[in-house]
């Protein structure tokens, strides 16, 4: 698919959320469930206009944004939150316009999963997938100090696969990811438009 084509780049970087997954869905209704038990009512847009946040800055986000007084410490209810999404880990699918990139550079660039996500959430998930051997690493927001749109997650992933960042592609569905990809000094390629089409389960 010309869209999603690296060009020459080095190695490939992957977003999980939204962009090698279709979870979505899955995300919203596991916040909102362990936010629900607070008496807290999350709206499905404001969720998915911060997508690139992991679950607990965006509960601090919510927290701030709307004056709220939480019953469970934020940590406590983003373990609630992974626990509902865990039962339901089974069902996830890889987006196959982006699976079909990952075949096809697959023994040809090194390549790395990039996530604001949580790492036991993220493995979990990944072994119920046909793509699961086919990255050098995997780098989660509990392997760096600060989540997208800092570009820590990024970097670390070139060094670990032993990449210069100005040779690294992004793969990315946020305005955060994205202006993480951007402060690495990174390519990008923006996944929403096939993603997110009217076709797609992620909507």
């Amino acid at each position: 698919m010309p869209e999603l084509h690296p060009g020459d780049a080095g190695a490939l970087l992957f977003d999980w959320d939204g962009t090698l997954v279709d979870s979505q869905r899955a995300n919203y209704v596991a916040l909102a469930g362990a936010l629900a038990e607070e008496g807290v009512q999350l709206d499905q847009e404001w969720f998915d206009a911060r997508t690139g946040l992991s679950s607990a800055e965006m509960v601090r986000l919510l927290v701030r944004e709307c004056g709220l007084t939480l019953r469970r410490p934020v940590e406590e209810i983003v373990a609630d939150r992974d626990e509902r999404f865990l039962r339901t880990a089974h069902e996830i699918r890889v987006h196959p316009e982006i699976e079909a990139v990952v075949s096809s550079f697959h023994g040809r660039l090194p390549m790395a999963v990039a996530s604001g996500g949580a790492r036991r959430v993220i493995e979990i998930t990944l072994r119920h997938l046909p793509i699961r051997h086919r990255f050098g690493a995997v780098v989660t927001r509990d392997d760096v100090e600060r989540g997208k749109p800092a570009p820590d997650i990024f970097l670390r992933a070139a060094k670990l696969i032993g990449v210069p960042p100005n040779s690294c592609t992004v793969y990315e569905d946020s305005d955060e990811g994205i202006a993480a990809a951007q402060a690495a000094g990174m390519a990008i390629i923006d996944v929403r438009p096939l993603t997110r089409r009217p076709s797609a389960t992620s909507a």
